[in-house]
């Protein structure tokens, strides 16, 4: 099986852009629907990606000292390029679910982006993805000893 039939394709994404800033990412982490925004660029490549890790892992030494004020503006001022994962680890969609798993656990990372040949987002694959597809893989029938 490919990742193609697993991933989340790129109409179902968010996606943010470098110059974006952190700001723009709290409704989408806030409500906890994504745990990674890609970043791409005016071609839609990708360029980067922000893990709700990464956003809080900015946020975390202000949270008890700063007000909200202060929080706030920090998020306006910080660029996602300034947070973002770069180079991202990305692979292409007739990669098969296997391999993907194996760089997942490889690179202790969490999810894969798919391009295509000229590194434009067609999707993103994380490890819920792959052990929902090993779920339902069905089990090959047992071979009797020879």
């Amino acid at each position: 099986m490919s990742l193609l039939a697993i991933m989340t394709p790129r109409t179902r994404l968010v996606t943010t852009t470098g110059e974006a800033n952190l700001a723009s990412l709290r409704a989408v982490f806030s409500q906890a629907r994504f745990q990674h925004v890609p970043v791409v660029d005016s071609m839609d490549r990708v360029v980067g990606i922000v893990s709700v890790k990464d956003y809080f892992k900015e946020l975390s030494p202000m949270m008890e000292a700063a007000s909200e004020q202060a929080i706030g503006l920090m998020m306006r001022s910080r660029k996602v390029s300034q947070v973002m994962s770069a180079p991202v680890f990305t692979v292409a969609p007739d990669t098969s679910v296997r391999q993907a798993a194996s760089m997942l656990v490889e690179r202790n990372i969490s999810c894969l982006l798919v391009t295509d040949a000229q590194q434009r987002l067609l999707g993103l694959v994380s490890w819920k993805d792959l052990m929902k597809a090993a779920l339902l893989a069905k089990p090959k029938p047992a071979q009797p000893p020879v």
